[in-house]
């Protein structure tokens, strides 16, 4: 919609603009030839070029005025939320704004139940990248305007960013989003490993080898068996509500409920320590291994408990 729209129409088209003047048919006699390269899109002719440039001041004014706020908003006003999303990010001259916005893509996560090869995520990793993007950039550009010590937050990024063991700035990205944000299940093993290729392929092919370095310069892939697993999502607690239920039971005509939510939290810190040492420690591979097995062990124990209260939801001694 912004194609253009800075530029100052040409006198003999923007004779034509006020519909309230006379002879305006011969105002506009213009308008219906294919318009300048510098102000129109493939195939528009002026005419189009005006509606379009009205349109865009006409909702430019709405999100000034804090219309457009929604989701459905945006889908009524033909509006790209990406594009939007990103020149927020690349024109706000806000520091807080930057982390925050930094620390809420991190904390996004996105599950396809029903994963099989992972377009759907893949999909999704091609819209957070862009997004990753820019906030890293000006991340980068504060630290360098800035005095050391000023953004301490931004430099721990940018520092992260720049460590030797990641190839280049995209793949740092695409690593991040891969641990962080895309999560898949399917009853399928075979889709689930197809899914995991796909997205290591989409991490290689952001790197040129190196010949002068170990491993000729790559990092070593992430490991996110347990962000794409095999499973079948028809079978199990759906809801927080369900596991509760579940969960609780009568002794001697008194409601009990397990002690399960400190085993579960203990499960998430795990899995999260094993993000974060993928993410920070490049190739330490003890560290790695020990978060791992510690991982696996927690999940077993808590898939265990968990199995044993849905066979008796489900009637099964």
């Amino acid at each position: 919609m912004k194609k253009g729209v800075e530029l100052e129409l040409p006198p003999e088209i923007a004779a034509g603009l006020d519909p309230e003047q006379p002879d305006l048919l011969e105002r506009r006699k213009e308008w219906n030839k294919p318009a300048a390269p510098e102000y129109a899109l493939p195939t528009e002719i002026w005419r189009e070029v005006v509606e379009r440039r009205n349109r865009y001041f006409e909702v430019k004014a709405k999100i000034e005025k804090g219309e457009i706020r929604e989701i459905n908003d945006f889908i009524t006003c033909n509006l790209n939320i990406l594009q939007f999303a990103q020149d927020a990010v690349e024109s706000i001259d806000d520091p807080v704004f930057i982390r925050y916005f930094y620390n809420a893509l991190l904390k996004i996560t996105i599950l396809d139940p029903t994963c099989g090869s992972g377009a759907f995520l893949f999909a999704a990793l091609n819209i957070l990248e862009p997004l990753y993007n820019a906030c890293l950039q000006r991340m980068e550009s504060y630290t360098q305007e800035a005095p050391k010590g000023k953004y301490k937050f931004f430099e721990k990024v940018c520092e992260q960013v720049r460590a030797p063991i990641h190839p280049n700035l995209k793949y740092f990205i695409y690593k991040n989003i891969i641990l962080n944000n895309l999560y898949g299940v399917d009853i399928m093993n075979e889709a689930v490993e197809i899914a995991k290729l796909r997205l290591f392929l989409k991490l290689m092919s952001c790197v040129d080898p190196d010949y002068n370095k170990p491993n000729l310069g790559l990092e070593p892939l992430p490991d996110i068996d347990f962000n794409i697993r095999c499973g079948n999502t028809l079978v199990g607690f759906v809801t927080q509500e369900e596991l509760s239920d579940a969960l609780t039971f009568t002794v001697d005509g008194l409601l009990k409920k397990p002690e399960l939510k400190e085993k579960m939290q203990v499960v998430a810190d795990a899995f999260n320590q094993f993000k974060h040492i993928q993410l920070t420690y490049g190739d330490d591979a003890a560290s790695f291994h020990t978060a791992k097995q510690a991982l696996e062990q927690r999940l077993r124990e808590l898939n265990e408990t968990l199995n044993r209260y849905l066979s008796s939801r489900y009637g099964v001694d």
